[in-house]
């Protein structure tokens, strides 16, 4: 599979994948799966050479080098070897030109793609983290608000005890 396939086929599927399990917002077990599947997939340690790296930042390195690449190779014009007419050599020209913008527009898109990813991901567990907090502050708030009512209750008898232990005492 050649470079560009592999952009085509692998490098631009996983983040979008990936940029679509973290839209998912309306169930919360599905927006907390999708934010889960996404830290256990690209968050993985994994071993290159001596090098521990997490996946996520692979995956950009490799897209930021094939960016890179491809400005590199803009900067070169490509001969054509096996153009034998001056006509064939413009078109040839052209179409390379072609292939050269188009691959580094995709490249550059590419490396936007993963870096969306990540700042998706991390928008998306700052989110979590704050939902939770509401939920806990929602329980402490309701148990407080149970607490007040019960004492509320609780000085209201009294009052009723000590209002009929007063006109006991008055008859």
């Amino acid at each position: 599979m050649g470079l560009w396939a592999q952009l085509i086929w692998v490098f631009f599927p996983i983040p979008i994948l990936s940029l679509f399990l973290l839209s998912a917002s309306y169930p919360p077990a599905l927006e907390r799966l999708g934010a889960n599947i996404v830290h256990r997939i690209f968050f993985t340690r994994i071993n290159v050479g001596p090098l521990r790296i997490q996946l996520l930042w692979l995956f950009f390195s490799i897209s930021v080098l094939i960016f890179i690449n491809t400005l590199r190779i803009l900067q070169y014009e490509t001969q054509c070897k096996t153009c034998v007419h001056p006509g064939e050599i413009s078109w040839y020209r052209k179409a390379m030109k072609f292939r050269k913008e188009r691959n580094f527009w995709l490249s550059l898109f590419n490396v936007a793609l993963w870096y969306l990813v990540l700042v998706v991901y991390s928008l998306k567990k700052k989110i979590l983290k704050l939902k939770e907090q509401i939920n806990e502050l929602k329980a402490l708030q309701s148990s407080a608000e149970e607490a007040t009512e019960a004492k509320k209750d609780e000085a209201k008898k009294e009052d009723e005890t000590e209002g009929e232990d007063e006109t006991k005492k008055d008859k």
